[in-house]
């Protein structure tokens, strides 16, 4: 899903707009830097209209800012259009920091449970089918870490759905990338996914019985398990001997994504994990 909505890295125009989009996620490249134009243009054997017409495109995704007769200067990530599916692919070369991970769950904890309790009174029959199939899906490829995360994502897609929003709708094709990427994340811890079907599972009932309140604390507490995937991941540590909630996990395994630090100060703390 992730690689379909990118932009184009066809041509020099493409190139260019890829190798300065990764220099500036990547931090090579820092807030406040004017671009070596004519660096780029020998770097990349490139001509001045193709550097401007990248900018043009690197600017609408808020990573630049070209200011008359000074040049063009690399934002602030304030400004970053973080949600921008190439934003978000530049960001898994190098990692997410703790923040946007951290952000990214409080924003569905925001969302999701409440769109749990919304999805059991507006889901029509075919949606509830299409949530059951989505889960078996995740059963059946519990062990497969791309077909899982494709059910997953399956899953949750479905419920904001059966919301019957449009403006919901919309919002889960925005954030959509990034929850597939920090599933990612997640699904590298080992235990973690059989851990999160009873989860899912509890989830799927409650909207089939229509049970508004059901639904909206299965969903956070969803959420909640996710939250606490992340602080595994970020801090490589081991569950409390003895403590499963709901399932079983075990401690983190190695990972090859790393972590960019240093870009803005670290959270202090996430959500209450259950």
């Amino acid at each position: 899903m992730l690689n379909a909505r990118r932009y184009p890295r066809r041509g020099a125009h493409g190139e260019t707009v890829y190798e300065i989009g990764r220099r500036v996620v990547s931090g090579e490249l820092q807030p406040g830097d004017l671009l070596p134009e004519g660096g780029l243009i020998a770097e990349l054997d490139i001509s001045r209209t193709v550097l401007r017409e990248a900018i043009k495109v690197l600017g609408a995704k808020g990573l630049v800012e070209a200011r008359p007769r000074i040049g063009t200067k690399v934002s602030p990530r304030s400004r970053w259009r973080l949600m921008d599916p190439d934003v978000l692919a530049w960001q898994t070369e190098y990692g997410f920091d703790e923040l946007f991970l951290r952000n990214l769950a409080e924003v569905r904890y925001f969302i999701e449970p409440a769109a749990a309790r919304l999805a059991t009174e507006r889901a029509t029959e075919e949606e509830i089918t299409l949530l059951e199939e989505a889960y078996e899906q995740m059963e059946a490829h519990v062990v497969n870490s791309e077909a899982f995360i494709a059910a997953d994502m399956q899953f949750h897609f479905v419920i904001l759905a059966a919301c019957h929003n449009e403006i919901l709708e919309q919002m889960s094709f925005a954030i959509g990338e990034a929850l597939e990427i920090s599933r990612k994340v997640t699904v590298e811890l080992p235990g973690s996914s059989e851990a999160h079907l009873p989860l899912h599972k509890a989830v799927v009932e409650a909207i089939r019985e229509q049970n508004a309140g059901a639904a909206e604390n299965a969903m956070r507490k969803l959420i909640e398990f996710v939250q606490s995937d992340i602080d595994r991941f970020l801090h490589k540590t081991d569950p409390k001997p003895n403590v499963k909630p709901e399932g079983s996990r075990s401690a983190a395994g190695e990972t090859s994504l790393r972590l960019v630090r240093g870009t803005r100060p670290a959270a202090e703390q996430g959500m209450n994990s259950p």
